[in-house]
């Protein structure tokens, strides 16, 4: 049976040159936008539309992202003294890591391995004292954990949406979201152009989580950020609880950060890092994202290779819970398909949606058969590759109403060699798209 939980690549200069060999088992790419300029983001897409065509694209936005500058590599010792400027010691460019630290604060780098106490600041010349020591490289993020953000948006990040919005991106990521107030601006800008995931990284989204949910179209588990600004010992959690009330809502979740972090270097996973997948994928995940493994690693191929292997293993012996059916005509609908799907012992579910909406709502109750979604619009096709259980698929052939839409929908199943009973799910075509209104369970020979 086809591997339900999707899985996300981040593109780097590990995989540039492996996008071929990949893409049978990746469904999404990532691109960080946070790294590069127009013209290395411009080759990345035109990398994947050449070599994945069928592929979906993630663009993930920087946010008011503090990062390291170019250092090369340093080793910091515990009780060293540490110099912050824009151009010596520990570079650091942004003026709002100035304006933000204080005498006593704690900054936390590379997701929280190293840890150094402000001892002085002094315009854009800050001194510290390293007290967990580690090895530092250039770009790597800076946390301040008691810094306040007015909005997790930027200038720099509404130019960068416009880019990836112009190089055809499918989805955008908005990193260091901080209310839904940040959602509904990205909104304004996006215009449906592509589907808003927003990364649940900061303690204050940990607070407006339901609205913020409520407003994007998926989020992300950017367990990162959100573990040093947290605390580690909370994190289990809050990852169980963006999970389920992303489920709760039919919004697409995404668990990230550190996955298979030991196949940075290593070419074998860590058993805790087995387990966590596994975890995860029987608490529901719609799809899990591979970030420095794929970007940087020594093994991105085996890297994915493994991740596949694990979610297959782990969805053939434990079925994710459902959540609550929604309340809704609609999705009554889908909540009868699946259970119809079930008593029937119907393989397939069969969904004709021209917004995707009635795909995801089938996919959130998690069916025990796989969801075809045949759908008129390719842009919506390729934003329901991140859906769990779904296999997208374009149709380009237009219906006059049900009966047509239904025999349509019969033979392109042969032509994908279904053959037994399936459950369709669709809405007639004279209805406002959106809404589904057919139930049927239909035989084809």
């Amino acid at each position: 049976m086809t591997r339900r939980t999707k899985i996300v690549v981040t593109l780097g200069p590990s995989t540039e040159g492996l996008i071929p060999k990949l893409k049978d088992k990746v469904d999404i790419f990532r691109v960080n936008l946070a790294h590069g300029d127009y013209d290395s983001h411009a080759r990345y897409f035109e990398l994947l539309r050449s070599g994945a065509p069928d592929s979906s694209i993630l663009a993930d936005l920087p946010g008011p992202k503090l990062r390291v500058g170019d250092i090369g590599k340093m080793e910091l010792t515990m009780g060293e003294e540490v110099l912050f400027s824009p151009d010596e010691g520990i570079v650091v460019q942004e003026p709002l890591f100035y304006r933000s630290v204080k005498p006593g604060s704690i900054i936390l780098l590379a997701d929280g391995l190293i840890k150094i106490r402000i001892k002085e600041v002094s315009g854009d010349q800050v001194r510290g004292i390293v007290l967990t020591p580690g090895t530092l490289t250039s770009r790597k993020g800076i946390n301040i954990p008691d810094m306040a953000l007015d909005s997790g948006l930027t200038e720099n990040d509404f130019k960068l949406m416009e880019e990836a919005l112009s190089l055809g991106a499918d989805y955008v990521g908005l990193s260091f979201v901080l209310s839904e107030n940040d959602v509904m601006k990205a909104k304004e800008k996006i215009q449906g152009r592509a589907w808003i995931i927003s990364k649940i990284e900061k303690g204050q989204a940990v607070q407006r989580l339901f609205r913020i949910v409520e407003e994007s179209d998926g989020v992300m588990v950017a367990r990162g950020d959100l573990g040093v600004e947290i605390g580690l010992e909370n994190l289990p959690y809050v990852q169980r609880k963006i999970i389920r009330i992303s489920k709760q809502l039919g919004k697409p979740v995404i668990l990230a950060t550190q996955v298979l972090e030991s196949m940075v270097s290593n070419p074998l996973p860590s058993r805790a890092e087995v387990i966590d997948i596994a975890n995860s994928v029987y608490q529901g995940v719609d799809a899990i994202m591979l970030s420095d493994e794929t970007a940087v690693g020594k093994y991105p191929v085996e890297a994915v290779q493994y991740l596949d292997q694990i979610i297959s293993s782990s969805e053939d012996k434990v079925k994710p819970l459902s959540p609550s059916p929604m309340r809704s005509p609609d999705d009554a609908v889908a909540y009868a398909s699946s259970s119809l799907s079930e008593l029937s012992k119907s393989r397939v579910i069969v969904v004709h949606s021209r917004s995707g909406l009635s795909a995801i709502r089938v996919s959130r109750l998690r069916p025990k058969a796989m969801i075809l979604a045949f759908t008129p619009d390719i842009k919506v096709a390729r934003r329901l590759k991140l859906c769990w259980g779904v296999t997208p698929i374009s149709l380009e052939e237009g219906a006059s109403d049900l009966n047509d839409l239904v025999s349509i929908l019969e033979r392109k199943c042969r032509e994908l060699g279904v053959k037994g009973n399936v459950v369709i799910v669709a809405g007639d075509p004279k209805m406002e798209s959106g809404r589904t209104n057919l139930l049927k369970l239909h035989s084809i020979d």
